[in-house]
């Protein structure tokens, strides 16, 4: 069995096709099938539904899909221990938008500067789904809003811990925090992603009524809705910073404030099985990055609490 067939078929697992796959693996597309084929004939089964334009992975070909991960997984941590390089290989990493661009960026440009051989692949996604393509080993690990129900043969490792915040146009600014919410037109957070649900939570205990009229799941377009001043709404402290920071007005939401928390979301590993190196040190470059000083909002000590 060849280690490149196994690499070819996550490819065409991950990219959806044949002619995407051979783009990604850099050959052409015949030359992914005759690996194929000459996959087929190792295993002695038929990997795809070539019935259907295009072919897809047949239903041996999905459950065989997780051992193939985990061949390849091997070989390179084979690789990386034989060059004396510990973090070596590949890393998929899922992210949640919230981190997209300030946790995930100054954390992945440590880990690149301590381990440059590492190749990472991020993909975006809401916790949920995730936490689905974790445990299904398509991604090695992601960074997930933390949820009290986790699904069976998953951890989260947690990371950072940040008060959510009403934000309102800075011509609104005077009035508590749940006057707010109440007076102003609410731009929700989608309330299937993780820090979503934990809003709605809070509203729907503190029984706070909203006139909802936008649901978005970027933070980036929440906050600029909110800084021209056409509505109200709640984000984590951490996404509130800089240039932001200055077009709109920040409250604490709730008292004691509303905290999201946020974790390294991987596949529990066995009793006494080692841990796995390269997850470990993105683990550690995501709570160094936190530990770091960082740009918060100011607010005055007589601000009024919701």
């Amino acid at each position: 069995m060849n280690l490149r067939h196994l690499e070819t078929l996550l490819a065409i697992a991950e990219s959806g096709s044949f002619a995407a796959a051979a783009e990604r693996v850099g050959v052409t597309q015949s030359a992914v099938s005759m690996q194929m084929q000459a996959l087929e004939a190792a295993l002695g089964t038929e990997l795809f539904d070539r019935a259907r334009r295009p072919p897809v992975l047949s239903e041996i070909g999905l459950t065989l899909l997780v051992h193939a991960r985990a061949v390849v997984r091997a070989a390179d941590d084979l690789s990386a221990a034989a060059s004396g390089t510990v973090l070596r290989g590949r890393l998929r990493l899922g992210v949640i938008p919230t981190s997209a661009t300030g946790l995930v960026p100054d954390a992945l440009a440590l880990l690149a500067a301590r381990a440059p051989d590492l190749q990472i692949r991020i993909e975006s996604g809401l916790s949920a789904d995730l936490a689905r393509r974790v445990s299904q080993a398509v991604l090695d690990a992601a960074l997930v809003t933390e949820t009290p129900r986790l699904e069976r043969g998953l951890v989260v490792r947690p990371i950072l811990e940040e008060p959510l915040l009403v934000v309102a146009p800075r011509s609104a600014a005077g009035p508590p925090a749940r006057t707010l919410l109440r007076r102003l037109p609410f731009v929700r957070f989608n309330r299937r992603t993780g820090v979503g649900r934990v809003i709605d939570a809070a509203l729907r205990r503190d029984r706070v009524v909203v006139n909802e009229i936008m649901e978005l799941d970027s933070i980036e377009a929440i906050l600029a809705m909110v800084g021209r001043g056409l509505g109200v709404a709640v984000a984590p402290a951490g996404s509130v910073v800089g240039a932001v920071a200055e077009t709109v007005h920040a409250l604490p939401f709730g008292d004691p404030p509303v905290l999201r928390r946020v974790g390294l979301l991987e596949r529990e590993r066995p009793a006494g099985a080692e841990v796995n190196p390269t997850t470990t040190a993105l683990l550690e470059v995501f709570r160094a990055v936190v530990r770091a000083p960082a740009v918060v909002v100011h607010e005055s000590a007589d601000l009024p609490r919701m």
